[in-house]
Parts: structure tokens; sequence; C-alpha cells
């Protein structure tokens, strides 16, 4: 090669950031090449490498020295080596170096260059990172613990209301019955109907309660995934509903995909739907009711649709909260809280 090939080199070498090196094994150990980078990375000058052989060796921090004679013991050249330096003012420093080994035509291993960089920015970020994720796994470990405690006094206040609600419930309901039968026959019509008028309040409260008890459950309970064959799981709820309800509607069931998904809620979900789908259409000649699935943007869209006297689209945001109905009771009984188990239960999804 032209000499010119070797200036160049040698003035990369000399403008170079990264400390690079040649350090001679025979006969003695010494360096023969220590760039200026040394005395911007070290503290020590080239010159003093030259006169230290020992001196990248005394440069190493004691508790990574042992890293060092590893890599030149085994021979692992080429890997990476990360080690802490101790500059000449005391203070440490990271660096990563990469070395190649030298062989004569014998094959004898002679010298070893390489390349050293200060990575001790580097190192202060990972740390950094590793701090922030320390600390991100604390904060959500007591999140965690916070929303357990949470779920303990919703369970428990649950309890109360199952229990403290009901118990009142029960004897409006028994002193109704017992009214009703003591009275037989000895009372007027209008009289008569009031009776009947607080076992059917009773009767809906009654309901409320359960669904607002089931509406909980949805929150708390924890997943359990498995392949959910919508087609079958669809048809012995249309089988169901249709029995219950007493339904007279005509199901229209297209392709339905296999998806994973808890199937105990699912079900509960699109029990919710069709039945919805079957009241809302029981008042028209010939209720319709279509159940089928489409892609979307990568997405399965599952989809029940019904002929009923649907709503005005304006209201579609209330269409899923709590206690939300948008046709009046005497029209369609419901507690109003179906559907919002129904988005509770997809949204987990």
């Amino acid at each position: 090669m032209s000499r010119e090939f070797f200036k160049n080199l040698e003035r990369l070498a000399e403008n170079a950031q990264d400390l690079i090196y040649r350090y001679e094994l025979l006969p003695q150990p010494h360096f023969s090449y220590v760039s200026p980078a040394a005395t911007t990375i070290t503290g020590y000058t080239p010159q003093e490498h030259y006169d230290n052989p020992n001196l990248g060796f005394e440069i190493v921090h004691p508790e990574d020295r042992h890293i060092l004679q590893e890599v030149m013991g085994k021979r692992h050249f080429f890997e990476p080596v990360v080690l802490r330096w101790i500059k000449k003012d005391g203070t440490i420093l990271w660096t990563e170096q990469r070395n190649v080994p030298v062989y004569d035509d014998n094959g004898q291993l002679i010298a070893i260059e390489g390349i050293a960089r200060d990575i001790t920015l580097r190192k202060q970020y990972e740390e950094e990172i590793l701090r922030l994720n320390a600390d991100l796994e604390q904060r959500v470990k007591e999140r965690t613990a916070q929303l357990e405690e949470l779920n303990k006094e919703l369970e428990s206040f649950a309890y109360s209301v199952s229990h403290d609600l009901r118990a009142p419930l029960t004897n409006i309901a028994g002193f109704a019955r017992l009214l009703q039968e003591e009275l037989a026959g000895k009372i007027e019509k209008n009289i008569e109907s009031y009776i009947t008028a607080i076992n059917d309040s009773v009767k809906r409260m009654q309901k409320l309660i359960e669904d607002l008890l089931s509406f909980s459950r949805m929150t708390r309970t924890e997943l359990h995934h498995t392949q959910v064959d919508f087609t079958k799981m669809i048809q012995a709820i249309i089988h169901e509903v249709t029995i219950v309800q007493k339904s007279t509607a005509n199901f229209e069931v297209g392709n339905l995909p296999v998806m994973t998904g808890d199937e105990a809620m699912l079900r509960i979900a699109f029990t919710n739907l069709i039945s919805n789908a079957v009241k809302f259409s029981s008042k028209v000649q010939q209720p319709q009711i279509e159940i089928g699935s489409y892609e979307n943007n990568g997405k399965t869209v599952i989809y029940v649709k019904d002929n009923g006297v649907g709503f005005d689209p304006k209201l579609s945001d209330k269409l899923f909260n709590v206690f939300q109905r948008l046709h009046a009771e005497k029209d369609f009984t419901g507690t109003g809280i179906g559907l919002a188990m129904v988005r509770r239960i997809i949204s987990r999804h």
C-alpha cells in the first residue's frame, strides 16, 4: 500500500474522538501506538502509555480487572468489553473496548490493536432508564395493591347492598302477600290493584339489584380466555332467548368467527344484545333479527341487527350508560343496565 494511504490512516487516528491503540506482546509488552484521544479520555498522554506498558491495565477499575484478564486469557477478541476506567484525576468513566488480534506468519499472536470509546453518558442513560423502570414497577405494584383493596371494598359494599336492600324488599313482598290473602274477596278492585302494584314494584327493584350486582361483578371478575366458537354460542343463546321470551322472531345467522375470549362473559354480553333485539322488535308484525360479522381495518366486527323500534342516533352516546333508557317503561320493561354490562364486557376484551 502507498505511503499516502498510511498517512491518511494516521490522520484519521490522530483526529478520532475514540482512543486507538496497538499493544505489542513481543519481545516485551509495550504500547507502540496510542492516539491523542488518550489524553482527553484518560487524562494520561500517549507518552505516558509508552513509558508504562502496564498503564492500560492499571487504569482499569480494580473491580473490573478480572473481566479484562478473562478476555485476554481466553482470547475472546472481537467481542465488545465494557469496563470502568479511573482517569488521572481520579474520576471514573465507562468505556467500551473492541480488540483485534494480530498474528505473524507462523500464527503466533504478536500484538493487539483496539479502539476504546467513552460510553459514560450512555451508561448514565441506561442507569436512569433502569431506575425509572424500577420506579414504574413499584408504582404499578402500589396501584395494583390499591385496586385490590378497592375491589375488596366493592365486594363488601355489594354484599351490603345485596343484603340490606333485599331484606326490606322481601318483607314488603311478604306483607303484601299476607294482605292479599287476608283480604281476598273483601276489598275493592282498586285496592287490590294497589297491592299488585306493590308486588310488581318489589320485583322490579329485586331485578335492579340483581343487575347492579352483575354489573359490579363484570368489573372484578378475572377473565379466562379460551377459543370461542361464536356460531355455536349464538345458536345456543337464540334457543334460550326464544323460549324465555316466547319470541316469534325470525333469526338469520351469518358467518361467525372462532376467536379468543372469556366465553362466560361473552355469553352474557350477547344474551343481552339478542334479548334486547327480541324485546324491541316484539311489537312489529314480522320481527327480523340478523347476526353476522365482517372485517374492518384488520379487526372482526360482530353485529346484532333488528327491525324493531330503533332509537334516535343523536342519543347513541347515551345508549350504553348505566340506567339509561331511551324508551318508556310502559312500552318496554328493563332496568337500563344490560347494554352498560355489554360495553363493560367488550371493553375488557
